[in-house]
Order: structure tokens, then C-alpha cells, then sequence
């Protein structure tokens, strides 16, 4: 029997929790497999149909990362019985919403009574076996594009703390409704070898991840990252979520520090993100034809900000 399941997983089972990559794969045949993700969290903004945007949005990015098309979606909620149901309905149009713009339907979900509201999506989507973009298959000397701006956690804990501005609350917001499937298609047609979406591990965290499980070092310039308006105001306040300190802590001994960063510098790399923008390895000769045509169909500029090179006595991460 052990055998049976042995040959069963070598022939079917593609992407599993083993390969740590955003969403796990399951061959059909030759020609079609099933990618399937979850996720759900407790509202970070206080607009209930903004927060199912997000949340809906940051559900979908694991597919769009490894080049996968959405199918269809179930709804998970968990709401408190004390809360006006309005929210909740709000929440629900909100993450329809964002699937009507993705174009697929929300089939039906599971909801529980829990103290504290929290919502997300299962995504199951399609995608051929060849064509599969992991986020450990990154080559040597190809580029490293970020497609969205650096600071969702920070700005996230300052809209709960209430020491935002409206205009860079509303552009956090939008950045992070915003689905990642233009990046995706636009990546599949320049040749991406391996991506992955940033969230909660940050920039840095998501960065280390496909260096290591691609045996290399990745190699980016600080000054050559985006990072969303206010955001390093905030980190001077303090206003830091607990997931991004851990990551600073978690990741420090896989990275070197070659230019003079602050602590605050390393913390803005390290922030925690929400429904962030898609981390690309891609060919040099195209990064210039991706980014030009990415930036085209975003408000969002996608950038250059480093790239792959052989490892480094086991530092994934070399920040200049």
C-alpha cells in the first residue's frame, strides 16, 4: 500500500506544502493540472467591502504567482453574532467584486460564529504542467523585478492605530485591491523562470525563500526599491507590526548587509505585507519589454531592483 502511494504522489502530486511555493498543484494529465490556495485573515482596514477586496485579492495572488488561470472560488468567513450583519454583507460584495474582476464566480464557502471577524477565499484554478512557474527555479544573472511598492504592514497598523493620512491610507488600499494578473500573464510571456507573491514574510523573507530553494544568492540595491507614500514617516514613529520585527529577527542571519542600512531601513525590507506585488526572476534581455508593458496597465511601477547570482557561503541575500 506505502508503494501504491509512493508511485501515486511521483505521478500526480506537482507543488505540495514540501516545496514551500504559494499554492499546491495537482496533475490531471499531460496537458492540465488543478492549482488550488487558501487564505483568510481579520480585517486590516475599517471598510468592510474594501476588506473583502483584499482579502479576495491576496486569495487569488497565489495563483497568479505561479502562473496559474482562476477558476472559481469558495468563501471562508468567521463573524461574531453581536456584529450588525451588514458588515458582513459588505464584506461578501466586496469579495465578489474582486472575482467578478477576475472573472470567476464564488461558488460557495463555510462560516462559523468567532469573536473576531475574518475573511478569505479558496481559489481553485487550471494550469498545464509545463508551464508551471515556481518560486525555487531561478537562474543565474537574471533580474529580479518587483511589481508593487513596499509597506502594506506598516501603513496597516497605522490605519488601526488611526495616525494616517487619508491620501496614503487610500493609495495602501488601492495597492493592495489591486490583483496581480496582469504581472502574471505579462511574466509567462517574458520568460519567467521563478516568482513569487510578497506577503506576510516581506520583501526580504520571500526573496531568501527563492534564492535558498533555488541554491543561489540574490543580489538588490535598497535604493532601488519602491515603498508607498508615508511609509518611512511611520517606521520613525514606531508604527511597526509584530510580523515585521519578527521577520527582521528570523532572517538575519541569511542575509548581508554590504551599504549602510538603518534599523529602520531593514525594517521597511522586512514589512509584512498584504496582498503585495509578484517577486519575478527573469531573463535580462526581457525585463526591459516586461516592465515597460507592466507598467502600461498599472499604477504601480514595477522595477528592477537586483538579480541572481551563485551562492555565497549560505547568505541567500546580499543588500547593497
Amino acid at each position: 500500500m506505502s508503494e501504491l502511494n509512493n508511485n501515486f504522489k511521483s505521478k500526480k502530486i506537482l507543488i505540495d506544502s514540501k516545496n514551500f511555493d504559494d499554492a499546491a498543484i495537482f496533475k490531471i494529465n499531460d496537458n492540465k493540472a488543478i492549482i488550488q490556495t487558501v487564505d483568510f485573515f481579520t480585517p486590516i482596514v475599517d471598510d468592510p467591502f474594501s476588506f473583502g477586496e483584499i482579502a479576495a485579492a491576496n486569495s487569488l495572488s497565489d495563483i497568479y504567482a505561479m502562473g496559474g488561470k482562476p477558476l472559481f472560488a469558495l468563501n471562508i468567513v468567521a463573524f461574531p453574532k453581536n456584529l450588525n450583519k451588514d458588515i458582513l454583507v459588505n464584506i461578501l460584495k466586496g469579495g465578489e467584486s474582486k472575482c467578478s474582476e477576475a472573472k470567476i464566480p464564488i461558488l460557495g464557502g463555510h462560516s462559523i460564529y468567532d469573536d473576531e471577524p475574518k475573511y478569505g477565499l479558496v481559489v481553485t484554478g487550471e494550469i498545464k504542467p509545463n508551464e508551471i512557474i515556481s518560486n525555487d527555479n531561478a537562474k543565474i544573472d537574471e533580474s529580479i523585478v518587483l511589481t508593487k511598492p513596499i509597506g502594506t504592514g506598516i501603513i496597516s497598523t497605522a490605519i488601526k492605530k488611526d495616525v494616517i493620512n487619508k491620501k496614503n491610507m487610500d493609495l495602501a488600499i488601492s495597492i493592495m485591491k489591486d490583483l496581480n494578473s496582469k504581472s502574471s500573464e505579462l511574466m509567462k510571456k517574458y520568460n519567467a523562470s521563478a516568482a513569487t507573491d510578497v506577503t506576510g514574510y516581506g520583501l526580504v523573507g520571500h526573496l531568501i525563500e527563492m534564492a535558498k530553494g533555488s541554491k543561489l544568492t540574490a543580489k538588490i540595491k535598497f535604493n532601488k526599491i519602491n515603498f508607498i507614500d508615508g511609509v518611512k514617516n511611520l517606521v520613525e514613529k514606531n508604527i511597526v507590526p509584530n510580523g515585521t520585527k519578527r521577520n527582521l529577527e528570523f532572517y538575519k542571519s541569511s542575509m548581508i548587509y554590504k551599504s549602510k542600512l538603518t534599523h529602520n531601513d531593514k525594517l521597511l525590507l522586512c514589512d509584512s505585507q498584504t496582498s503585495g506585488g509578484l517577486l519575478i526572476s527573469i531573463p535580462k534581455k526581457n525585463v526591459s519589454s516586461f516592465i515597460n508593458e507592466c507598467n502600461k496597465s498599472s499604477l504601480y511601477n514595477a522595477v528592477e531592483i537586483g538579480y541572481f547570482t551563485n551562492l555565497n557561503e549560505n547568505k541567500f541575500l546580499i543588500i547593497e
